[in-house]
């Protein structure tokens, strides 16, 4: 499975499932929220939501994916014109949809689309650069 080249474990893997890849363009991946998600005890406790940063860095491990550089997946460099639609709640599915707009060197920018059913959620600009 694709996801297993993630350096990433439990709890803090956050690609569940990649559904489409055509390497080195585009990557879409699903993230299935639960009620027992790490992230969501405490935020907040009458009404969960999945907290935007964890849905960046849901972004950010399905865009790492894409590229075949380096042993793992990429770290996250840099977050640029990131926009959060409205709460992502437990029992809902993150479909998210990466693709890259350039490449540089050991690094590479993403345009990411988050969506819960065919609802525009979040999106952000990120930069991935890839280690050995």
């Amino acid at each position: 499975m694709i996801t297993d080249n993630l350096p990433h474990k439990a709890p803090f893997k956050f690609a569940d499932k990649i559904i489409e890849h055509s390497k080195n363009e585009m990557i879409v991946g699903l993230k299935f929220i639960s009620h027992n998600e790490p992230g969501l005890q405490g935020h907040f406790p009458d009404e969960p939501i999945f907290p935007g940063v964890l849905i960046i860095e849901t972004m950010a491990q399905i865009s790492g994916l894409c590229c075949d550089k380096g042993k793992s997946g990429g770290m996250l460099s840099t977050i640029e014109k990131a926009k959060f639609n409205r709460p992502v709640r437990p029992g809902e599915i993150l479909k998210i949809t990466a693709k890259l707009e350039t490449e540089f060197g050991a690094m590479a920018r993403f345009k990411t689309l988050a969506h819960v059913d065919d609802e525009l959620v979040a999106k952000a600009e990120l930069t991935i650069v890839y280690t050995n």
